[in-house]
């Protein structure tokens, strides 16, 4: 009785360990239905079926151009990307380059603030920047402006 009961156990294990050799492969139709991948453009959408996560050149920066300042990498042999070595000999920072990364980085913030106070003027003008135009667009007149509380109803 053990002895049956354990070749019937022997036979069972054995069993469900079968080759890929031994997988039957239907011509038409197969056990296993393969999915079309998505086709991926170049204009796909971030995190769309099939694309990969976008890669941008500063990743910390958003669309319009605020964000962490992130400094391309440069090799410390030769010129920097403004001309002029970042060590100088005696192993110091080059002080023309800390002067010049500044700049960079003023006129940057510069740059930005300008696209943004442009994007503003265009909204205020479009009627789209405030919360009221919101509300008006969305919800309509809900009488709470400054003529309402001061008409005493």
């Amino acid at each position: 009785m053990m002895r049956s009961l354990l070749l019937a156990t022997c036979l069972a294990a054995a069993s469900a360990f079968v080759p890929p050799s031994a997988v039957p492969v239907g011509g038409a139709q197969s056990a296993v239905t393969m999915q079309q991948r998505p086709k991926v453009t170049q204009k796909a959408k971030p995190l769309s079926p099939g694309s990969n996560y976008p890669s941008t050149k500063n990743i910390q920066k958003q669309a319009s151009g605020f964000g962490s300042f992130l400094q391309r990498f440069q090799k410390t042999e030769g010129k920097s990307k403004y001309g002029m070595p970042i060590f100088l000999p005696n192993g110091n920072i080059n002080p023309k380059y800390l002067a010049a990364e500044r700049a960079e980085m003023a006129a940057n913030q510069k740059l930005n603030m300008k696209a943004e106070a442009a994007k503003t003027k265009k909204m205020k003008a479009k009627g789209t920047f405030f919360l009221d135009d919101y509300i008006r667009k969305k919800v309509g007149n809900v009488g709470s402006n400054k003529e309402y509380y001061q008409s005493g109803r």
